[in-house]
């Protein structure tokens, strides 16, 4: 039947939208490829005619080839004519039921289920073997039970509504995310908390995780209420064994968030040692705490600091990949080790290194998320910064530092990461040499560098830096450099021969400077 031309009545489609008929019945046996439809009207798809598509597809079980060449693909190819971008709300038509269609994961309109439908057979037809059963991977009972509930929905007001327990998960898997509930309405917020409680009933994870997080301290969902958090934890623990929840508990415990403030030292020692054995860094800091002071345990300050150290070297290297939000926690305790002598000599400069440190590390922690306990943090850590800052020696704290090699560039070119030299004007007039890591086709995004300087109370995550060098400096740069004032390097050190620092790329010299001093500025110089 090659270039035979079809013409499609209104009532025609109807019977094809509900799979009474398929294109191989009207072609009379040709593919759909071989001929040419024609559809003088527009047909709106509805999902009343999915549903008794569906209905039809159970009755005749065909195959994926069958349903796919047969029905599925031609549709799609005729999308306008069947009026697929309005049934799946893609057009700027608004039925009635688009005035609700703001609860994600909830399909409360007609368009919305439409559209679920429509990917989900789009799926079969794209990924599943040709000459396997549909039946066998789209259960069509369940898609029926689904549009039975929701037809019988359809004009109630939305509490009224009945949903699956699918439905009810995924709904309230949004308020699993901080922000998500920082910005829901109250509408939203009392259907999550009547599902929530729900499927607490029914012993769903997701729901115990949602309800006792949001009632670890309180937020919008939930007001704070430690013994459900509690009580949700310890179900969690039991049903998963993630030491995440064993962790929470650890914490509850130790602050006595449901025994008056009282500590129970016990218990929390024996959640924060499971939490601790699978590498949580809370658990193991904590767990040092406890060592530290000797609650529920033997004091063992030697213990306590091979714990701290740990936790200090694994979460700074997290940091400085931009994670790591417990980076602010270990800095701090590093600085107590040195402060306060936790099996060391006490030593203010060193503790005062690492409160610089931890003061940076909860700055950024606060600007990328509300983590709980922050500003308890925060404000140990600046009075911290007080009490170690009147132990410090006479004139240690300064305005700029000066020395006598550009220390940080060897730094920045450490396990083999590539550099930018530049030399360049500042604002002030004077005279900077900047060096930043460049990406490679290995190291698309390198790594930053910790720079910490304690005596300008100065530290910053970051893949560049830069010193002030003196007008009488002399610096040169390989001929063909870029611009004469900039040059790529992966090695620097300080030639003693030559009395210079030199840069080198691939083992070739392309740059060196002569200054009598680096000088390296605060913040707010």
């Amino acid at each position: 039947m090659t270039d035979q031309t079809l013409t499609l009545t209104t009532a025609q489609m109807k019977q094809i939208a509900r799979y009474k008929l398929t294109f191989k019945d009207i072609l009379e046996g040709a593919s759909f490829e071989e001929g040419r439809i024609v559809c003088p009207e527009v047909y709106s798809f509805t999902l009343d005619d999915l549903y008794h598509a569906i209905q039809n597809m159970k009755a005749a079980d065909p195959t994926v080839r069958e349903f796919g060449d047969d029905w599925f693909y031609p549709i799609s190819q005729l999308s306008e004519a069947f009026d697929l971008d309005r049934a799946q709300g893609f057009s700027d038509d608004v039925d009635e039921y688009d005035s609700i269609k703001g609860y994600p994961g909830l399909n409360l309109s007609d368009s919305s289920w439409f559209y679920i439908l429509w990917i989900k057979l789009e799926g079969c037809w794209l990924d599943i073997d040709d000459e396997i059963k549909l039946s066998e991977f789209l259960n069509y009972d369940e898609i029926l039970s689904d549009l039975d509930r929701y037809f019988s929905n359809k004009g109630k007001p939305l509490e009224a509504w009945s949903f699956s327990k699918n439905e009810m998960i995924d709904y309230i898997g949004f308020f699993d995310d901080d922000q998500f509930v920082k910005e829901a309405d109250e509408t939203e917020l009392a259907l999550a908390r009547k599902f929530t409680d729900q499927l607490c009933d029914e012993d769903s994870c997701l729901a115990l995780r949602v309800k006792g997080y949001a009632c670890y301290g309180g937020n919008r969902l939930y007001p704070c209420d430690w013994h459900t958090s509690r009580d949700c934890m310890i179900r969690l623990f039991e049903r998963t064994d993630d030491p995440q929840y064993a962790d929470t508990l650890g914490y509850i415990y130790y602050y006595g968030r449901c025994n008056g403030g009282v500590p129970e030292y016990e218990k929390a020692f024996h959640y924060f040692g499971i939490a601790a054995a699978n590498g949580l860094y809370e658990g193991m800091y904590k767990l040092a705490d406890m060592y530290c002071h000797g609650y529920a345990c033997k004091k063992s300050p030697r213990t306590a600091r091979s714990l701290y150290k740990i936790v200090y070297e694994d979460s700074l290297q997290n940091f400085l990949k931009g994670r790591g939000a417990n980076f602010a926690d270990a800095a701090l305790r590093m600085g107590n080790v040195y402060a306060k002598g936790i099996d060391e000599e006490a030593d203010p400069i060193a503790a005062y290194r690492y409160y610089v440190q931890a003061e940076y590390a909860a700055k950024i922690r606060a600007q990328e998320n509300d983590f709980f306990g922050n500003t308890t943090v925060v404000i140990n850590v600046q009075k911290a910064l007080e009490e170690t800052r009147g132990k410090l020696p006479k004139d240690y704290l300064k305005a700029h530092m000066a020395y006598d090699f550009p220390w940080l560039f060897r730094q920045l070119a450490e396990d083999n990461n590539r550099c930018e030299l530049r030399k360049v004007t500042n604002n002030k007039g004077h005279t900077e040499l900047t060096a930043k890591r460049l990406p490679t086709r290995s190291v698309p995004e390198p790594d930053c560098i910790l720079v910490t300087i304690p005596e300008l109370s100065f530290c910053t995550r970051t893949a560049e830096v830069s010193y002030t060098i003196g007008d009488t400096a002399e610096i040169w740069f390989v001929d063909g450099s870029d611009d004469g004032d900039r040059t790529r390097f992966d090695f620097c050190d300080w030639n003693p021969v030559e009395c210079r620092y030199e840069f080198y790329y691939d083992n070739e010299l392309v740059a060196w400077s002569k200054s009598e001093k680096y000088r390296f500025y605060g913040p707010s110089a």
